[in-house]
């Protein structure tokens, strides 16, 4: 009677513990204050008809825990895209133009890192809705390469508090 008492305390102790601890240990991997960069699923586009001499291509990537300081974020999304390049995305399409918008976007809580784009019948939500979330951006083509960064300290609400573009490593006024 007592061995079995035992079991059933030791079993109930298990059933609460484990859940504990892996919720435990969620929340320390989402407030760990790393600074992480991913692209957002299903948000890639690519936009361009046949008979017309340019295509750009649009990618969107989620900044966890970003730096506040603008020249650091600057930094961190061009050291990412030197890390992680696209022009081979656009490989295939010869003899046009090809445009390059890269697009970085805060944690929030409209946007959340599992974050989906929605096309339902009843509620639409897409990466555009999303432009008080967006921190920083890049932009380049085949015939302008160098590239454009523009980065942005918002409010909470997605007011631009302070902006800075850089064209390559040149601070524009």
């Amino acid at each position: 009677m007592i061995k079995i008492n035992v079991k059933i305390i030791v079993l109930m102790i298990g059933i609460v513990l484990i859940p504990l601890n892996v919720i435990g240990c969620t929340k320390n991997e989402e407030s760990s204050g790393e600074t992480k960069i991913f692209e957002i699923a299903n948000t890639e586009q690519i936009v361009g008809k046949k008979d017309e001499e340019e295509v750009t291509l649009r990618k969107h990537y989620m900044i966890l825990n970003p730096p506040t300081d603008l020249i650091d974020l600057k930094e961190l999304v061009e050291k990412y895209i030197k890390n992680h390049p696209v022009e081979e995305d656009m490989n295939v399409i010869e003899g046009k133009n090809r445009i390059f918008y890269m697009s970085f976007y805060r944690e929030s809580d409209d946007l959340p890192r599992d974050w989906q784009p929605d096309e339902s019948y009843m509620n639409t939500d897409r990466m555009e809705h999303h432009k008080h979330d967006l921190i920083a951006s890049i932009i380049w083509s085949d015939a302008e390469p160098q590239k454009e960064y523009n980065v942005y300290d918002k409010s909470k609400e997605g007011e631009i508090i302070k902006w800075l573009r850089f064209i390559e490593d040149q601070l524009v006024e």
